[in-house]
């Protein structure tokens, strides 16, 4: 082989080489940032879910046995959980749309009221 055709080959090789580095950047880049995102979004708004649904069970079983502290309390807890299911529903609503700031912000609602509700439902009640 002459010195041209090793050249003309290293040329072809390097041309070949940068051809598929570049669509597999491009490729991996939009297609599969796009998807460790949703996944992202959606074990946050499975998070939540599970916070509204947890504030929920925890809710009912000391109303049922009723060991809630007091009826304001109890008037209150309702009140903040119908209000984490609105809010859940907008970060479904959030989530779908792609705005990802609002998302965060929902959930950090949901999470405090989640909180709040775990914590006065299991103050027991006076006797």
């Amino acid at each position: 082989m002459s010195k041209t055709e090793n050249h003309k080959n290293f040329i072809t090789y390097k041309f070949y080489w940068l051809t598929f580095l570049i669509f597999y950047l491009a490729i991996s880049t939009t297609g599969f940032s796009e998807e460790v995102n949703k996944i992202k979004v959606l074990g946050k708004t499975a998070k939540a879910r599970y916070a509204v649904e947890q504030a929920w069970e925890t809710y009912h079983d000391a109303a049922l046995g009723g060991t809630l502290a007091s009826p304001a309390i109890q008037t209150n807890l309702e009140m903040n959980l119908h209000k984490s299911r609105a809010l859940l529903a907008e970060a479904y609503d959030a989530e779908e749309s792609g705005n990802t700031k609002e998302l965060n912000l929902i959930i950090i609602e949901i999470m405090k009221i989640k909180n709040e509700v775990v914590t006065q439902s299991m103050e027991q009640k006076k006797r």
